[in-house]
């Protein structure tokens, strides 16, 4: 007998799954402005860590998702595509974020660059979740 229970029901639609990963951003960018702001390294690891888990979330879904992903018919591109695309370039932030950890973690000298650059990235990837909830179809 199949479940009903609307925790299974959201972790298996397409938008569920984006908005599980667009918290997890505002989580992450929260932790870090919060590290910069009181100086304290804790947070600023804690950030980069939940961006790290959401790259592997992002990871698992597209290994293990089946998505029926509709054609493509004229201009209009389906938000199943949409949503596949984000979660590519959130596995891309993975790689990203994990770079930025390292410097960081070694005390590389510049290492808030690439935490500068984590943070801008992670902005653009908030904002196109928030831009495919948004849209229509």
């Amino acid at each position: 007998m199949p479940s009903t229970n609307i925790f299974d029901m959201f972790l298996t639609s397409m938008a569920g799954l984006i908005s599980i990963a667009q918290w997890a951003l505002f989580l992450g960018i929260a932790l870090i402005a919060f590290g910069f702001i009181e100086k304290k390294d804790k947070f600023i690891y804690g950030g980069q860590s939940v961006f790290i888990l959401l790259g592997i979330f992002a990871l698992a879904v597209l290994l293990t998702n089946d998505t029926n992903i509709p054609q493509i018919e004229g201009i209009v591109i389906p938000k199943e595509v949409k949503i596949i695309a984000f979660f590519k370039g959130v596995v891309y932030f993975l790689a990203f974020a994990v770079i930025s950890l390292i410097l960081k973690f070694f005390k590389v000298r510049y290492n808030y660059v690439g935490t500068f650059a984590t943070i801008f990235f992670a902005l653009m990837l908030f904002f196109m979740a928030f831009n495919i909830l948004q849209s229509g179809n």
